[in-house]
């Protein structure tokens, strides 16, 4: 039996971009959009952010139950600071990976936001996408306050957009 050459095998497979093999959606090669351009309107950032939040939440809440079940106890003192910490490192986990396979995060899809740069399907490379969840965090902590900035002026970029080099767009 005769076998196909590999590329012709994957030529549908779904990971692939349109230009061929040599670019990974894992770490796209395309340079970042101009942060000039006219980015997502913040009410949409606002329902994907709280979107990507109640899952962050809701699993968190999953896991202490859990945790209550097997051993009969709530969590006190440094249960608490354990569960803050899994927020954490559960909002790192739920906004990277899918930043990084799919350009944008549940609740990004939710609300019609993407961090790509095109249609190919790429997300953004892993650096891009750690740096947009550390300026999440940043405007979180602020409580939202450096987003004033951006609500009297829509051109201006947020400090994940900044940080990341990537901003959303509505799709």
């Amino acid at each position: 039996m005769v076998e196909p050459d590999s590329a012709a095998r994957l030529e549908d497979f779904p990971l692939q971009a349109e230009g061929g093999p040599e670019r990974s959606p894992l770490f796209p090669t395309a340079e970042p959009p101009s942060l000039g351009a006219l980015g997502a309107p913040l009410l949409p950032r606002f329902y994907a952010a709280a979107a990507d939040a109640a899952v962050v939440i809701l699993l968190t809440a999953i896991a202490i139950l859990a945790a209550r079940l097997g051993t009969g106890r709530s969590p006190r003192g440094a249960g608490l600071l354990w569960a803050i910490a899994f927020m954490v490192y559960l909002s790192a986990v739920t906004t990277v990976l899918p930043l990084v396979l799919f350009g944008r995060t549940i609740g990004m899809a939710l609300s019609d936001l993407s961090a790509r740069d095109d249609d190919s399907g790429a997300g953004l490379d892993p650096a891009a996408a750690l740096r947009r969840w550390a300026g999440t965090l940043a405007t979180a902590a602020t409580g939202g306050l450096v987003l004033l900035a951006t609500r009297r002026n829509p051109d201006r970029p947020t400090p994940a957009d900044r940080l990341s080099g990537y901003p959303l767009s509505l799709d």
